[in-house]
């Protein structure tokens, strides 16, 4: 067995490698690579569409299709019933429990995980049933959305709790988050403009919430939960070219 050292000055024994210099690709790579010499091969990664990658029979197919049967069995109207229950719209379904029981703290984070599970598989599978269950559940939340933004499973006066910190709440944003990158998922994998525009009104509630806070508040609110919805505003830059957010 080599020691770490030994693998060390192995790797630095290795010359530098370019195949091919002269093709478009690497030509646009090296202008972009710090201009030093190579001690090792790099890996230059590039990304590509879901689409370009198909699973063959096989267990991992299975385990697709085992996924598509769940998602394509749930019933939207269950998962929307405390979203339109904030929003005061009229709902009769009986509510799914778990995660998403009405006195569960973090209700409506699973139904974003669904917004972003059907952008998802409709993306690398090309189902036009999937893509269009993503496409309704966004229609039925944007019905859901509050005036300023506001959209989640739980009141606003819960967000009023966990500003002032009179009582305990759980992870309000990591709810929101999820909700949130759910939303763009529906617009960067599927198109859907519609939840491009949802995400773009609940980034304005985020910046509208956080921006009277002053130093003191931000960090014991950070002590409570960080970094997710960083994380979608990050997604809604990008997908918008808007780097306000």
């Amino acid at each position: 067995m080599m020691t770490r050292r030994e693998f060390a000055a192995a790797l630095a024994a290795i010359p530098s490698v370019v195949t091919n210099p002269s093709t478009a690709l690497w030509a646009g790579v090296t202008a972009r690579l710090p201009r030093r010499r190579l001690t090792a091969p790099e890996l230059i990664a590039r990304p590509f569409e879901l689409h370009q990658v198909k699973l063959l029979p096989g267990i991992f197919r299975d385990d697709l299709e085992v996924n598509r049967r769940y998602m394509m069995g749930l019933d939207l109207d269950r998962m929307l019933v405390s979203f339109r229950t904030v929003a005061k719209l009229p709902t009769t379904a009986e509510p799914y429990y778990g995660w998403e029981a009405p006195n569960n703290e973090l209700r409506g984070h699973f139904v974003g995980h669904y917004l972003s599970g059907c952008a998802l598989l409709a993306a690398q599978t090309g189902d036009a049933a999937v893509k269009a269950r993503g496409d309704q559940l966004v229609a039925e939340l944007a019905k859901c959305q509050l005036p300023n933004g506001y959209l989640s499973a739980f009141p606003e006066d819960l967000m009023d709790r966990f500003k002032t910190r009179r009582g305990g709440v759980w992870a309000p944003f990591y709810t929101l988050h999820k909700i949130h990158v759910g939303m763009i998922d529906c617009y960067t994998l599927s198109g859907n403009k519609q939840a491009l525009d949802v995400a773009v009104k609940m980034g304005g509630w985020i910046r509208d919430w956080v921006k009277p806070l002053d130093d003191v508040t931000m960090q014991q609110i950070l002590r409570t939960e960080f970094g997710g919805i960083g994380d979608s505003l990050n997604e809604l830059a990008q997908a918008t070219g808007d780097v306000s957010w």
